[in-house]
């Protein structure tokens, strides 16, 4: 059995079993008032690294979404700090985390029901899951998933799941301040270099599929997606599904 995860002072670990969700019990504890700010659920499966954090933001909901993009950030530092200096480790827009090309891992926001962008919400629960090792099925037969990979796949056989928690914790907690004293714009370099160029990307916002190539990530986080001579803006809010 692994050790237990040990996290920033900010942060109060709760272990979930691994068939649970992580995100799906902080989201629940949440809205009964019983985890708040600060509040990390974590799963004890040790075959990904999920965990999910409580967030109470003290801005509208617009401008908090900006976590996702941070959260990926702090992946990315913390992968790339007790990961192989090889491990080619890039960010799909908006919230895709992948390593030699492959998926390997995602970020997600639940956000209060009926929250306008201009609200500030009462609460937010941030999640994470990164892959450390794959199904028997897929390693057995790999074309049953050709976009998918895990740490373990990539040369990061050293690691665990807690090594992983504990990194992005520390990291995410790190990025947040700089973000409070200087906005997104810290953190744009970061976010922006590390995006996998395409040739072409689709987008599912709503009913509307967007294809394009990107050429850029605003000031906000958002898209710009060239789609054949005329550039649009896709912000954090329509990928994420916030609004249509």
């Amino acid at each position: 059995m692994l050790p237990i995860p040990e996290f920033p002072p900010l942060l109060t670990g709760h272990a979930v079993t691994a068939g649970q969700d992580p995100l799906q019990v902080a989201l629940e504890s949440a809205r009964d008032a019983s985890f708040g700010a600060g509040d990390l659920c974590w799963s004890m499966a040790e075959t990904h690294a999920r965990a999910a954090i409580v967030l109470e933001p003290d801005c509208p909901l617009g401008k908090a979404l900006q976590m996702v993009p941070v959260l990926m950030i702090a992946i990315g530092d913390a992968l790339g700090a007790i990961g192989p200096p090889n491990l080619a480790l890039m960010y799909r827009w908006p919230s895709t985390i992948l390593v030699n090309g492959g998926e390997v891992g995602e970020v997600f926001l639940h956000v209060p029901e009926d929250t306008g962008l201009e609200d500030t919400p009462e609460f937010l629960v941030l999640g994470f899951s990164v892959a450390m090792s794959l199904p028997p099925d897929i390693i057995e037969a790999p074309g049953l998933a050709r976009h998918a990979t895990a740490l373990f796949e990539e040369g990061c056989g050293d690691l665990d799941r807690t090594q992983v928690l504990e990194a992005v914790a520390r990291h995410f907690l790190s990025w947040v301040d700089t973000w409070e004293h200087d906005g997104f714009a810290a953190a744009h370099p970061d976010y922006l270099g590390r995006m996998q160029p395409a040739d072409k990307l689709v987008v599912q916002t709503g009913p509307v599929t967007h294809q394009g190539r990107m050429v850029g990530i605003d000031e906000d986080g958002g898209l710009l997606l060239d789609g054949g001579g005329r550039v649009e803006g896709l912000s954090l809010a329509q990928g994420l599904g916030i609004i249509g």
